[in-house]
């Protein structure tokens, strides 16, 4: 799996967009206004985005939607065939962790669970799962064995810095931050803040 490290992370995250649109558009053409209103950006990014991935394919009446999909895959790396699936782990099992414990979830996304985490050792004995889970205090052993580079973080707000800078000495490059807490961390490390309620909050300007 050959992730286009080339792309600026804000493009890539609107490929990444553009792609799982194309997935339920029901015409056989998309036209970059299509896009824009479907993700909020303007039309011209649209085209300066696919024209930095190198994409070619564009018309004067759309893009042809299967052209542009077997790209997009290719570039941002989600090919199935001979795909090498990423293991991540999820941190935090309450209410939002716990939602995650289903991993059809992550289908299609290039990445699969290895294992969840909790500071509660009753929660991680009672909790059922298709991938095993561990007590907080396990967490260095076992990223390190299971060599995960990433982490869906969904513990407390009081906790969330505490249990990011752990996961960042125990190796992970990569956090979904699930809290509404800025987190701090290396510049190595890419944070990617996914809370609902913060995403709500940025669309209050569009009211």
């Amino acid at each position: 799996m050959s992730l286009s490290c080339e792309l600026p992370k804000a493009t890539r995250k609107r490929l990444v967009q553009f792609l799982q649109i194309l997935k339920t558009w029901q015409n056989d053409r998309i036209k970059s206004s299509d896009f824009a209103g479907l993700t909020g950006c303007t039309e011209s990014t649209v085209r300066h985005d696919l024209f930095l991935a190198g994409f070619a394919g564009g018309v004067s009446n759309g893009y042809i939607k299967a052209d542009l999909i077997n790209f997009l895959t290719v570039k941002l790396g989600f090919e199935t065939e001979n795909m090498e699936f990423k293991k991540c782990c999820i941190v935090g099992l309450g209410r939002i962790g716990a939602a995650l414990l289903d991993d059809s979830i992550f289908q299609n996304s290039g990445f699969q669970v290895g294992c969840g985490f909790d500071s509660n050792v009753n929660r991680v004995e009672i909790m059922r799962s298709t991938f095993p889970l561990y007590p907080a205090y396990e967490m260095e052993a076992v990223i390190k064995k299971e060599k995960i580079k990433h982490a869906v973080l969904c513990v407390s707000e009081k906790d969330a810095q505490n249990m990011a800078d752990r996961l960042v000495r125990y190796g992970i490059k990569g956090i979904v931050n699930m809290t509404q807490t800025f987190i701090c961390v290396p510049q190595e490390v890419h944070v990617a803040d996914a809370n609902p309620a913060l995403a709500l909050m940025s669309l209050l300007k569009y009211n």
